[in-house]
C-alpha cells in the first residue's frame, strides 16, 4: 500500500507536483549542511558541458565509488553524479541544482541505503523518494526522463536493517510499477546467497560497499535494463 503522502503527490498534485517539489528541493538545499558542498562543486565542474540527453546515475556512494561506470557503459552517454554519504533528503535537495540542468533522457537512482541505516523508517524514506521522483519527472521543461531505481542492497554490515530495507524496496517497486517509463532493478536479490543472506564475498572489507565482483553484478543488472527498456537509439534523442 502506498503511503498517504506519496498518494497525494501522485494523484492530487498532478501537473503542480513539479513546482511544489522544486520549491521543496530549494528549501532543503538551503538547509543542507556544507558537508557536501565541495563534492557538489566538483561534480558541477566535471559535468559543466554535458552531452545532449545523458543517462545520469544519481545517488550515494555505491555510484560514486563505481570507478569504471563510464567504461562499463561506453556505448551510452552516461554521467556519474553520485556523492558519498548522501541520504534521500540530500538527493532531493541537490537534484534541481545537479540533475535537472543536465536535461537527462534517463536517471538511474541508488538512494535510501544511508537513510535506513540511520534508523529512518521505510515509509519516511519512501516519502523522500517520492519527492525525488517528482522533482526529476515533473521538473523538466522537456520530455520527462525515464527513471530507473536500483533497489537498496543487502549488505552484511547492515543485516539488522534487512526488514526495513525489504519494506522500502517493496514500496518503491509498487510505486514504480504504476508509473510510465520506469523500471525497478532488483539488485537486492542478486546479492543474496542460498541462505537468503548477503554474500560477504561481494563486498569490500567494510562489508557495506561493493567490491569488484559486486560491481560486476550491478553492471549486469543495469546493462539488462538498458537493453530491455532504454535501447541505445533512445540515448541520443
Amino acid at each position: 500500500m502506498l503511503t498517504l503522502n506519496c498518494l497525494k503527490q501522485s494523484l492530487l498534485l498532478g501537473g503542480k507536483a513539479g513546482v511544489f517539489f522544486l520549491l521543496a528541493g530549494s528549501v532543503l538545499a538551503q538547509e543542507a549542511t556544507n558537508r557536501f558542498e565541495n563534492e557538489i562543486e566538483r561534480l558541477e565542474a566535471k559535468i559543466f558541458d554535458p552531452p545532449p540527453g545523458p543517462i545520469v546515475f544519481y545517488g550515494s556512494s555505491s555510484f560514486r565509488l563505481w570507478k569504471s561506470l563510464e567504461q562499463d557503459f561506453r556505448s551510452y552517454e552516461v554521467l556519474n553524479c553520485g556523492f558519498g554519504g548522501a541520504c534521500l533528503t540530500d538527493c532531493v535537495a541537490f537534484a534541481p541544482r545537479l540533475v535537472l540542468p543536465l536535461k537527462p533522457s534517463a536517471v538511474v537512482i541508488y538512494a535510501g541505503d544511508n537513510d535506513l541505516a540511520l534508523g529512518t523508517s521505510a515509509e519516511q524514506a519512501f516519502d523522500s523518494f517520492c519527492q525525488l521522483f517528482h522533482i526529476l519527472r515533473d521538473g523538466s521543461a522537456d520530455k520527462p526522463p525515464f527513471i530507473a531505481f536500483v533497489s537498496v542492497k543487502a549488505c552484511p554490515a547492515r543485516i539488522r536493517f534487512l526488514a526495513n530495507i525489504q519494506r522500502y524496496n517493496a514500496l518503491v517497486r509498487e510505486f514504480m510499477s504504476q508509473q510510465p517509463r520506469c523500471d525497478f532493478i532488483d539488485l537486492y536479490s542478486d546479492l543474496l546467497g542460498p541462505d537468503k543472506k548477503p554474500l560477504i564475498s561481494l563486498f569490500q572489507g567494510d562489508q557495506i560497499h561493493l567490491n569488484t565482483d559486486g560491481y560486476q553484478i550491478l553492471r549486469r543488472d543495469i546493462a539488462q535494463f538498458l537493453r530491455d527498456d532504454f535501447p541505445k537509439s533512445l540515448a541520443t534523442q
